[in-house]
């Protein structure tokens, strides 16, 4: 279990940034100036990131009936970690939605 949880920190972390680099690309590139873009930025920054993580966990073993709760757990606090440390970066609301 515990080569699963350096596989999951090692692809969680290029998974959440370059989602977080593609999704800024396409705002600047096609979404600068839109406002729904801007008021939605829950879903792109929070929600579908961690979607994929969790997608990528219980790929990788993670979060099944029969899957140790520490390593659910750890899987979970990595999870939190990825999202709120890519959270502001790259995103143009990041100054003043807060």
């Amino acid at each position: 279990m515990k080569e699963h949880l350096l596989y999951f920190l090692f692809f969680g972390i290029v998974v959440a940034v370059g989602y977080n680099a593609a999704i800024d690309a396409i705002h600047a590139h096609f979404f600068a100036a839109s406002p729904a873009f801007e008021r939605d930025w829950q879903v792109f920054f929070v929600a579908v990131p961690a979607l994929l993580l969790l997608a990528l966990g219980y790929g990788l073993g993670f979060l099944r009936r029969h899957s140790p709760r520490w390593a659910d757990g750890l899987v979970l606090a990595i999870i939190a970690v990825l999202i709120y440390s890519t959270l502001g970066a790259g995103y143009s609301c990041w100054h003043y939605c807060f």
